[in-house]
């Protein structure tokens, strides 16, 4: 709100400019029901009274807000909420400039995947726009009123560099066949053309340089060529695309976005005409946007369980000579059981031979009479299939006492001599 004349001279400030300080301050803390008796222009002075206040003293390097903030003015959410219990301020002009624009800028930034450029801005501020560019572009060969040279000079400076902005913003626009018959642009680029081709290149002094090379421009394929060439290529991108229909006629298009929601894209971004619609658009676009993926997600998750690879029942073909091994497949337990019972009698058996050998060393090494037949060599024998009987080890031993060991006659001629344990264990 505005200080009366009385105000300033006082230095005082009034009952109502002080209510909408404290309210402005604590913005935020009120429900969104108190707003109802707060009349369009008074919640107008209230937003403005504390965008003032709250701006930034020091601007955020990179910030894409207004006045260089890092936040917006208030969340999403609250001026939602006020909006949606109050209709009667949900068409303010004020707070969709000052709140929705930053709030739309803070959630969805742009160039990025969820804000694509041809919903860069609600349909009414690019028609504007572009009207503008249409409007001022034949007036850059207007001469000057004054005679001085040097203010000659400053006015071809100032229509060069009108120029130049009127070029990037045509290159960074995205454009469409109803954006191009709402704000009449391709006409007036045509002109401008024209009246540039009628001097061939001797242009008067207070003409803007047309021929000047454009190295400042963000998207390279316009980059490093005059500003003429620049608006003769776009002007033959904007004839291709009025006669093609459908998702090629708008200009923009990611490579990861489909023909089918660019097209959804520019018809929803028609219907905007504020910024708080456009937010709506963007949010709306972003929740189908997750729902899809998730769907995606769901249906690659069920056609792996489905075409996972898997290993099928195949039948072994049986051997006829191995009739062993088809029983103990087949589970047949009297087999399995005799098959044990034979392995732990070999097993028996060894150990009994292991023993008897151990106990006719020991009878040996005391000088006790031992059996002519060893049992161990007539395991062995049988056991090998051999038919001739194996004579002992211990057969036809003469015992000759000597003092201290003991010698024993082996056959064919050979001896074993044997220390006496007893001297030993003293």
């Amino acid at each position: 709100m505005n200080t009366s004349p009385v105000e300033r001279q006082l230095g005082a400030m009034s009952l109502a400019l002080m209510c909408e300080r404290v309210i402005a301050a604590n913005l935020e803390r009120y429900p969104a029901e108190c707003f109802c008796i707060v009349g369009e222009r008074q919640w107008e002075s209230i937003v403005t009274l504390k965008y003032r206040m709250t701006s930034p003293i020091v601007k955020s390097v990179g910030s894409t807000l207004s006045d260089g903030r890092r936040n917006p003015l208030l969340s999403d959410k609250c001026i939602q909420e006020i909006e949606e219990h109050n209709p009667h301020l949900d068409k303010s002009k004020v707070a969709d400039e000052l709140v929705w624009k930053d709030c739309t800028d803070f959630r969805f930034k742009r160039e990025g995947v969820s804000r694509p450029i041809v919903m860069d801005k609600p349909w009414n501020v690019q028609v504007r726009r572009m009207k503008k560019v249409a409007t001022n572009l034949p007036l850059l060969f207007c001469e000057p009123k004054e005679d001085n040279t040097f203010e000659a000079g400053k006015h071809l400076s100032i229509q060069t560099n009108k120029l130049h902005n009127y070029t990037t913003a045509l290159i960074s626009s995205p454009m469409s066949v109803p954006l191009l018959l709402e704000s009449g642009i391709g006409k007036s680029v045509k002109k401008f053309i024209k009246e540039c081709k009628k001097h061939n290149s001797s242009f008067p002094a207070h003409f803007p340089l047309v021929n000047t090379v454009a190295n400042s421009t963000q998207n390279p394929k316009f980059r490093g060529k005059p500003y003429l060439t620049q608006l003769e290529m776009l002007l033959s991108e904007w004839k291709l695309l009025a006669n093609v229909k459908g998702a090629d006629a708008c200009s923009g298009r990611h490579r990861n976005t489909s023909k089918e929601q660019h097209l959804k894209d520019l018809q929803k971004v028609q219907q905007t005409t504020q910024w708080r619609d456009l937010f709506h658009a963007l949010n709306e676009r972003e929740q189908v946007t997750i729902q899809s993926r998730g769907a995606k997600m769901r249906k690659i998750r069920d056609n792996l369980e489905s075409d996972r690879h898997t290993i099928k029942a195949t039948n072994i073909k049986k051997m006829g000579n191995r009739k062993l091994g088809g029983r103990l497949l087949s589970g047949d337990s009297h087999l399995a059981k005799s098959s044990n019972s034979g392995i732990n009698s070999v097993k028996i058996s060894k150990l009994n031979m292991i023993r008897q050998q151990s106990a006719s060393q020991k009878a040996r090494m005391r000088g006790d009479p031992v059996s002519k037949t060893s049992t161990f060599s007539s395991s062995i024998a049988s056991s090998s299939g051999q038919k001739k009987k194996i004579k002992s080890l211990s057969s036809g031993v003469n015992h000759t006492s000597k003092r201290n060991q003991r010698t024993f006659a082996l056959g064919d001629g050979k001896q074993m001599k044997l220390p006496n344990l007893k001297r030993r264990r003293r």
